[in-house]
């Protein structure tokens, strides 16, 4: 038996973040953040089609540490006057059912002060929350997964 139902389908939002460092609490910031907004089929879990993205960055309150522009490369004069666009951010994210990220923890710990309401969603997280090896992958990093999956 086929279903068609809108019921079947739902949406979830990938989400990273660059920052000026590892801590929101020690005052680093969110310079960079990318948003995939994508529905899916429930019952059988395939991906139906993204549905809206968003790319933004943000200039921080104290330069950009030369040692965190080596890990990701974003420069002060790439942020200098960039504001993210929140309304944007918290449209995704409303209708978002639940937010994946890789390492959730670090992602969610910036966004709980950026966007609120973002941590009304449940997450998910891509680095800890499957079990990689056991899938024959030889560690969790994001370029190896990117390898893998093509």
């Amino acid at each position: 038996m086929q279903t068609s139902l809108i019921h079947d389908f739902k949406m979830g939002a990938i989400v990273d973040v660059e920052t000026t460092g590892l801590s929101h609490r020690n005052g680093d910031e969110v310079i960079e953040i990318g948003i995939i907004l994508f529905r899916y089929n429930a019952i059988n879990h395939d991906c139906v089609e993204i549905v809206e993205t968003y790319q933004g960055l943000r200039e921080p309150t104290d330069p950009i540490p030369w040692s965190v522009i080596r890990v990701h490369g974003i420069t002060d004069d790439m942020v200098r006057g960039k504001t993210l666009d929140y309304n944007k951010m918290e449209s995704i994210f409303g209708r978002a059912d639940f937010v994946v990220a890789h390492n959730a923890s670090f992602d969610k710990g910036f966004l709980e002060h950026l966007v609120p309401m973002s941590i009304d969603r449940p997450w998910k997280c891509s680095c800890f929350g499957i079990p990689w090896k056991k899938h024959g992958l030889p560690n969790k990093r994001l370029a190896t997964l990117r390898d893998f999956f093509n």
